[in-house]
């Protein structure tokens, strides 16, 4: 069995944080999200998270472990997990959709 070790940081950088909250702003700003957070879980692992727009849930997180990049669903779920950062943050906006507010949605 062949094993595929990513070549790079395995842990986030400052460059992963910006990237992933600059992407995390922008779909605040497009309503699809109510923030953008780094969050450090109980096992000591930095996220960032896209919360609701009441800003008590997570709607979606983007972790690096072992040099792999992962999104996850609010209920930690993996939605997508890659090499590089693209890959993961492909899952935007269309994760985010089903909690678009529905003044958003009104023509």
């Amino acid at each position: 069995m062949v094993s595929v070790v990513p070549i790079g940081h395995r842990h986030f950088t400052k460059a992963d944080l910006t990237v992933l909250m600059a992407r995390g702003y922008e779909m605040v700003n497009e309503g699809l999200a109510g923030d953008c957070v780094p969050v450090e879980t109980d096992a000591g692992e930095m996220v960032v998270a896209l919360l609701d727009h009441s800003q008590e849930y997570i709607l979606c997180a983007f972790g690096k472990a072992e040099g792999w990049y992962y999104a996850f669903d609010a209920n930690w779920a993996p939605l997508a997990q890659g090499q590089m950062i693209d890959d993961v943050l492909s899952v935007l906006p269309n994760a985010l959709e089903a909690y678009r507010p529905v003044a958003a949605n009104a023509h």
